[in-house]
């Protein structure tokens, strides 16, 4: 029984794809062409949409600096993106045209500035922007695009300066944890 079971999976995997991915051809399209175009969320080369990528380089022409790879018009897959100094800049995947899944953008000094997470192209989860010195400055929470949840804001000291709630978008909490009475009140 256990050996029939074995060449059952192993003749699934065999015929089923479960990767779902198509390949991108290796073509790449300047950012600045004037035949490149995005006409309602799709990407056209020479009014085709396009399947390659979208890169700009580096001023010498040698290094890819930003790469967004395209399938039939859609944004589709990992993009990445690099300072000119070559340290990395961002990471941001897409399915079908929409962000999806964790965005990672990186300081100069490599600390991370932002990670954010997407849902069919919306911010949903918990999302985090931090000052370069890599302190936490902002912890945000979203549920399909809109404010949901706990929000808190720290200053580059770490104290933290807002702390607040927002549920089915009433918010409740201090924006500020300055008092906004005069002194002595």
């Amino acid at each position: 029984m256990r050996y029939v079971l074995a060449a059952c999976i192993l003749f699934y995997f065999s015929v089923c794809d479960l990767s779902n991915k198509k390949k991108i051809p290796d073509f790449y399209v300047q950012n600045f062409d004037p035949a490149l175009k995005k006409i309602d969320r799709l990407w056209y080369y020479k009014n085709v949409p396009l399947n390659g990528y979208i890169v700009e380089k580096s001023s010498n022409g040698k290094n890819i600096l930003y790469r967004v790879p395209v399938i039939e018009g859609n944004e589709e897959g990992r993009a990445f993106g690099r300072y000119n100094t070559g340290e990395k800049l961002m990471i941001r995947n897409y399915r079908k045209g929409k962000i999806e899944g964790l965005f990672m953008q990186w300081w100069p000094n490599g600390n991370y500035r932002y990670l954010f997470n997407y849902k069919n192209d919306k911010m949903n989860g918990r999302q985090l922007v931090f000052y370069p010195n890599g302190q936490k400055h902002q912890e945000s929470n979203y549920l399909a695009g809109n404010e949901e949840g706990i929000q808190r804001v720290w200053n580059e000291k770490g104290e933290l300066i807002s702390n607040y709630t927002i549920k089915d978008k009433k918010l409740y909490g201090i924006i500020s944890v300055k008092s906004c009475l005069p002194d002595g009140h």
